[in-house]
């Protein structure tokens, strides 16, 4: 494999480096991730910790208008991307934590718990309308179909900024990637090949649009009709909604090209065609970023799944995994409130689930095994009393969940919910450090 050349993104047919891109769920991946660690070694940057500065309620403020964050300027992930784009990419080529997160206005100490916090905001952001960036799939507006809570990339954000603004994703899925510090990103196959340099086929459209799909085999069946009334009954031109709803010409003219009963596979063709290639852009600045923080060749190796688990990890969360990395202080596993704990835990769904580990750690994924844990998780008790009557509290920075000991399932599954979805603040650190981040104010400008 050392000796094939990958740098072609659109390799020759037939060719050697073609032949084993289209079969690369074939290799082995004990081969290709001891080449990718290797590589990432061989990459890997030099330098120190820096300061970022960032203000959720500059954020917020501008989110209450309703208006995306087109030029950059507002949202966490906007303020993040004005001051990491424009660094050395090698600064950013590193495996363990890039920066000191200073969430300004909030008294929060970073020890790992904000670090963790800002990369689940920019994912929050993205997926969003606070941004131009993504757009959630067809399948999700329409409630049918399978991906509904997925978002593609938005095949209108062209603008330079916008660009520029997706190389900075690609270069956050590059610093998942080395650190293991997974993006809570929900993107479907038609992306995820892309930016994989693999093909995208009809059923990665049908996928996030089953209704197009649907709509194209029922106008090339053309049941019912003939070439007199075809056009008559469909009422079609050379045009097509793209995925951020605009409508887009087939071909010059298309809007007033009549689909007919001779014509209208070619219709079909032109569509398909351009529903898979209209990403195309925005996924070759997602790549662009992306190749500055790895080596973006040997990702011909990889499937689309096995780069979305490199970025992303496993959006469920395995509760037997997160038990067997448990430890408890000042309470036993077998104590009834903590058997309440896991109880609810296995009765959440798996966004309840996720949200719980955000309260608890900062961040809304696991490790994929246990040896991927850099710290264990600990339940510890919360001497208050009465107990029923206080929450949960967490410190992110160390994984750890103080737990009342609570009288019923009922009550421990009701605390639980509460704080997971309103208790989201990183502000409860009283030291000289998260003080001074506390002055800093809770601006709007």
């Amino acid at each position: 494999i050392p000796m094939i050349d990958l740098h072609r993104e659109k390799p020759v047919p037939g060719s050697l480096t073609h032949t084993l891109s289209r079969h690369r769920a074939l290799i082995l991946s004990p081969i290709k991730n001891d080449l990718f660690a290797l590589a990432l070694d061989n990459t890997r940057g030099q330098g120190g910790m820096f300061e970022l500065l960032l203000s959720r309620s500059r954020a917020r403020k501008y989110a209450a208008m309703g208006k995306p964050d087109v030029n950059g300027n507002w949202t966490v992930f906007a303020q993040a991307f004005r001051v990491m784009h424009p660094m050395n990419p090698s600064t950013l080529r590193r495996n363990d934590r890039l920066y000191t997160t200073k969430l300004m206005g909030e008294h929060a100490q970073d020890a790992g718990g904000p670090y963790r916090e800002s990369f689940d905001t920019y994912c929050q952001e993205l997926q969003s309308t606070m941004l131009s960036l993504f757009v959630r799939t067809a399948n999700g507006r329409g409630a049918v179909g399978m991906n509904r809570e997925k978002w593609v990339l938005n095949p209108a954000a062209t603008s330079r900024t916008e660009l520029e603004m997706l190389a900075f994703v690609g270069k956050l899925m590059g610093i998942a990637i080395r650190s293991k510090e997974y993006l809570a990103l929900n993107i479907p196959s038609i992306i995820w090949k892309l930016l994989a340099g693999d093909t995208p086929t009809i059923d990665d459209l049908e996928a996030v649009d089953v209704s197009i799909v649907n709509s194209l085999k029922k106008v090339v069946d053309a049941e019912g009709t003939d070439a007199e009334n075809f056009a008559y009954v469909y009422c079609l031109t050379f045009a097509t909604m793209s995925s951020d709803l605009r409508e887009v010409e087939l071909l010059p003219g298309g809007a007033e090209k009549e689909v007919t009963y001779e014509n209208r596979t070619d219709y079909r063709d032109r569509v398909i065609q351009y529903r898979l290639h209209e990403f195309d852009r925005q996924a070759a600045a997602v790549r662009a970023g992306l190749a500055t923080i790895v080596p973006i060749d040997l990702l011909n190796l990889f499937t689309w799944e096995q780069l979305e688990e490199m970025v992303c990890g496993k959006a469920e969360i395995d509760v037997a995994l997160l038990k067997s990395v448990t430890e408890y202080s000042s309470c036993d596993p077998n104590d009834q409130h903590v058997q309440f704990f896991w109880q609810v835990m296995d009765e959440f769904n798996n966004e309840e689930r996720s949200a719980l580990i955000r309260f608890a750690w900062g961040r809304s994924r696991l490790p994929l095994t246990a040896a991927g844990f850099s710290q264990r998780f600990k339940i510890q008790n919360l001497e208050k009393h009465p107990a029923d009557a206080h929450l949960p509290e967490a410190h992110t920075c160390f994984f750890s969940l103080d737990l009342p000991r609570y009288s019923t399932l009922d009550i421990t599954r009701e605390r639980l919910r509460y704080v997971i979805f309103n208790c989201t603040a990183i502000d409860g650190d009283d030291t000289s450090t998260g003080m001074q981040v506390a002055a800093m104010g809770w601006e709007d400008a």
